[in-house]
């Protein structure tokens, strides 16, 4: 798996369904505990969570199959955790894990939960006896393309499991949350430590990564290196580090993109996608955002030669394009020059363009061609439509041309 996405619970069965009974004992009822909490608790571990279900009601099979595939749309790096009570009068936990995933997540869930008492019955996969290539149980094999267990907590018609479940089921459900901490490499905290995010520093613990701290107070590896003077990315347990990251915030309000944000702050679009973890540029409103302490001199950021640059305003009907072809140079190269991060352009709007050098270019005159300069200055054709970026041979009278 690569970078986790996100984790789905699902609660099984519920409402018309009971799953499993005995007297009194609903295996819906304990699957919708466990759960609650699951997500409660990988929740306040910084996962990203989504529940098939919260409350007592009835979710048919198609339904479950379908609010699975939509809740992240069908993606490889999220966990499914479907939690089940068994019966049959065995005894003990076991977790069923899909044909097209490893039992490496599953055997890590249930080793924790024997520690935290139960018996262990095993991990394994199970076929469809039609088709042993597919999964027996349609909540692993018509879910997707996640990785998914089906977690069975105990018996629920078997004495010694009723104690269990009525008792530890919740112990059993944070030894599946701590194994899924440690399968991700999250920091894991136990229950009822109490966590203070405004914390000016935080103690390595086994596992940790630069990475993973800077997922877990919103901060990028990068600045968790210069707060603590840090040449590698390598920690050792008990090392404390700084978190401290002196910065304002901002709303996004509707119309914003990361580079009018930038340009308000006199910072930079890397700047602002480097401080707040950020992997694309896509915004949403209300979406805060956290801006440097202290602007910064864009001139130190983006290198803009003033002596080789003119400044030109945008006017009505002018493009990127348009205005590359104006002054011969590339989309890109106005891009990169004016740390653009959109290729939509507003009247006013200042650009910097490269002066020409009047002894390297050529202005286009009525009834020229690429042929006719070409033999007059001694290039051939090619070598023009190269360096001018052309890639037609049309002209335009006015046109300016660079020479080598």
């Amino acid at each position: 798996m690569n970078e986790l996405t996100g984790i789905i619970i699902d609660a099984g069965h519920g409402g018309e369904d009971p799953g499993a009974i005995s007297g009194s004992l609903k295996e819906k009822d304990f699957n919708l505990q466990v759960s609650k909490y699951m997500a409660d608790r990988l929740r306040k571990l910084g996962f990203n969570v989504k529940e098939t279900r919260t409350e007592d009601i009835s979710l048919p099979k198609s339904q479950r199959v379908k609010k699975v595939k939509e809740l992240f749309n069908n993606n490889p790096n999220v966990i499914l955790i479907s939690n089940h009570i068994n019966a049959g009068r065995g005894e003990g936990a076991e977790i069923v894990y899909s044909l097209r995933n490893n039992p490496t997540l599953s055997s890590m869930a249930l080793e924790n939960i024997k520690e935290a008492g139960q018996i262990s019955r095993g991990v394994y996969q199970r076929v469809l006896p039609e088709n042993p290539s597919k999964d027996y149980y349609y909540i692993l094999r018509e879910t997707g393309v996640n990785e998914p267990l089906l977690i069975e907590y105990g018996f629920i018609d078997n004495k010694n499991d009723q104690i269990k479940l009525q008792n530890n089921i919740l112990d059993y459900a944070e030894g599946v949350v701590k194994a899924i901490a440690d399968y991700t490499n999250t920091p894991y905290t136990p229950p009822g430590v109490i966590i203070d995010d405004n914390t000016d520093t935080y103690v390595v613990q086994k596992g940790d990564t630069l990475y993973s701290i800077s997922k877990k107070y919103n901060i990028s590896v990068d600045e968790l290196k210069q707060l603590n003077n840090l040449d590698s990315n390598n920690l050792y347990v008990g090392q404390t580090l700084q978190l401290i990251s002196n910065t304002d915030t901002y709303k996004v309000k509707r119309g914003d993109t990361l580079y009018s944000i930038s340009k308000q702050f006199n910072t930079t679009v890397d700047i602002l996608k480097d401080i707040n973890n950020l992997t694309s540029n896509n915004l949403y409103i209300g979406q805060e955002l956290k801006l440097p302490s202290t602007t910064i001199d864009i001139e130190d950021e983006i290198e803009i030669p003033s002596e080789d640059t003119n400044l030109y305003n945008v006017q009505k009907g002018d493009s990127l394009w348009s205005i590359s072809k104006k002054y011969n140079i590339s989309v890109d190269d106005i891009i990169n020059l004016n740390n653009l991060e959109t290729i939509d352009l507003k009247v006013g709007d200042q650009l910097f363009i490269p002066t020409m050098d009047n002894t390297n270019s050529y202005t286009v005159q009525k009834g020229d061609t690429l042929w006719s300069i070409s033999k007059d200055k001694n290039i051939s054709v090619e070598e023009l439509k190269r360096i001018n970026n052309l890639t037609t041979n049309l002209l335009s009278v006015g046109q300016v041309l660079v020479l080598p």
